[in-house]
């Protein structure tokens, strides 16, 4: 049976926003079949920022597209719990910036919310908004070739929280960039976040990174990807990204949690 993500009014009172079971997803590889992910059970709170790490061709990106219904799912149930029927269910950002070439950052920006016939005076004060909360107010009229890598990844980021959507999901959105802007982009995410608190399932390759961001972060293990540990991350908010990283806690963590992926990696 092929299962789809489906959604569902939240109960009032209840955290979850996300709820993951059993999910696997299978692909055709000439006369057989690969498992890309296996028996994934996930729940993800109402506001929670959620980093998964896990080996190359683990099946976190594929996670990612099922719950973004850009794959369909071989079995088992993902349900969001929607707080506005109206409001898109996903926005994904990607690990190259994804906005069009040919539109302004104020038109990309803007480019959901016109879809979804937002009235104008909504849209130019949304808009006007996160472009302000991203750092480009000075770059809204200009073109996608006229910034800096970082720069355009900033209008994705602007553009995906203005759109409203029920969870944000992203892949990777900063792997491409350099050590200085990435810290920068990483803080700049956070300050968003943390004004919006959307649901954050967040893929990354860079634990470091994931302990900058996340409230919990998920291990996966080798293909077939599964959930094989979690950790909690209790340092406080706001956090700066340098400033956290020298705390020794961090390191410790950082330590705990390479050592479970090390296993994954090294595994014949």
């Amino acid at each position: 049976m092929v299962a789809n993500v489906k959604s569902a009014p939240r109960v009032s009172g209840d955290a979850v926003k996300i709820r993951i079971r059993n999910l696997g997803k299978s692909f055709a590889l000439g006369h057989s079949t690969v498992d890309a992910i296996s028996d994934i059970n996930l729940e993800v709170r109402k506001g929670e920022f959620v980093c998964i790490v896990g080996p190359s061709g683990c099946g976190k990106t594929t996670l990612l597209r099922i719950l973004a219904e850009l794959e369909t799912p071989s079995r088992g149930e993902v349900l969001i719990m929607r707080d506005d029927p109206a409001a898109p269910l996903s926005s994904m950002i990607f690990q190259e910036a994804s906005i069009f070439p040919w539109m302004t950052i104020r038109d990309n920006v803007a480019y959901g919310l016109k879809l979804r016939h937002v009235p104008p005076e909504q849209i130019a004060r949304t808009v006007d908004h996160f472009i302000g909360l991203a750092g480009l107010a000075r770059f809204a009229d200009a073109y996608p070739h006229q910034l800096s890598g970082g720069m355009k990844q900033r209008a994705s980021v602007a553009r995906a929280f203005s759109n409203d959507p029920e969870i944000l999901l992203m892949d990777e959105p900063f792997a491409a960039l350099d050590e200085q802007n990435k810290a920068l982009l990483q803080e700049e995410l956070l300050r968003i976040w943390s004004e919006t608190r959307k649901t954050v399932v967040f893929i990354t390759h860079s634990i470091d990174e994931a302990l900058v961001l996340g409230d919990r972060v998920l291990v996966m293990s080798r293909r077939p990807g599964t959930l094989r540990a979690e950790f909690k991350v209790e340092f406080p908010r706001p956090r700066r990204v340098y400033d956290l990283k020298a705390d020794p806690a961090f390191g410790q963590m950082s330590r705990r949690i390479w050592t479970l992926l090390r296993e994954e990696v090294s595994a014949p």
